[in-house]
């Protein structure tokens, strides 16, 4: 049985995957190993995981909306809220650990790590992606009126992921990694240049459709303006700062 998707999952889900596969790139996730993965999303991550464990690993896979996920024999569909629900599994019972920041707020990010952490066998990996608060920029628009509707959009889609306080899963992530044992802390920080037309821009554009309702003062016009300048190759701005901090604990 293999994992399918929706056509058009939550793209808003899609802004860490390029940075999270990355980092799975370089980690040395086997067969048959178990990995917990929260704030699954739509699934992308999911099913890159369920292949590096294969047929007989298994593979946790936990989010507030689990509408855009399907169970299989390798893949465990959980819904938990962190913010009021414990996460799954015991003490030392996972090989390896994937965390996307959860799309809003999170009360108490730290006491969220050290769930994770405590389920952690020693050697495996822990990798937390988020988006961090520095505010993306736009370089040039076909005006100033043009400029200010893509700087207060960007920053509306911004506090949608991060929340209100622009929460991060931890500001000083090696105090608190170093605090629990863990070893081996490397942080990949990234932003790309994205131009009107491009995917990084038809993205921006997805994710504002999609998040219309809950976005502040958004009219339909203006997602309608915001959608026609992503398709204009005379904007150019920078995309949100994906942040991987992934670290090992202990053998």
């Amino acid at each position: 049985m293999t994992t399918t998707l929706p056509a058009h999952p939550a793209p808003i889900h899609q802004l860490l995957n390029p940075s999270i596969h990355n980092i799975l790139d370089q980690l040395d996730i086997r067969t048959n190993q178990k990995v917990l993965e929260i704030g699954a999303g739509a699934g992308e991550i999911t099913a890159r995981l369920a292949q590096l464990v294969g047929r007989y690993g298994a593979i946790t896979a936990v989010d507030t909306d689990t509408s855009h996920l399907t169970g299989t024999p390798v893949i465990d569909v959980q819904q938990r809220d962190p913010n009021r629900d414990l996460l799954p599994g015991q003490a030392d019972s996972c090989d390896h650990i994937v965390a996307r920041w959860p799309h809003g707020i999170l009360r108490d990010p730290a006491d969220v790590v050290e769930q994770l952490i405590a389920r952690l066998r020693p050697g495996g990996w822990l990798v937390l992606a988020d988006i961090t608060p520095n505010t993306p920029r736009v370089y040039r628009s076909p005006d100033d009126e043009s400029l200010t509707l893509i700087y207060t959009v960007m920053h509306q889609i911004q506090r949608a992921v991060t929340g209100a306080y622009r929460g991060t899963w931890t500001a000083t992530p090696e105090t608190l990694l170093l605090h629990h044992g863990l070893v081996q802390h490397c942080i990949h920080a990234a932003t790309e240049t994205w131009t009107g037309g491009g995917p990084g821009c038809r993205l921006l554009a997805d994710i504002v459709t999609h998040l219309h309702p809950t976005l502040t003062d958004v009219t339909q016009e203006d997602v309608d303006r915001f959608a026609s300048l992503m398709a204009d190759p005379r904007v150019l701005l920078g995309s949100y700062e994906r942040r991987v901090i992934h670290a090992r604990e202990r053998t």
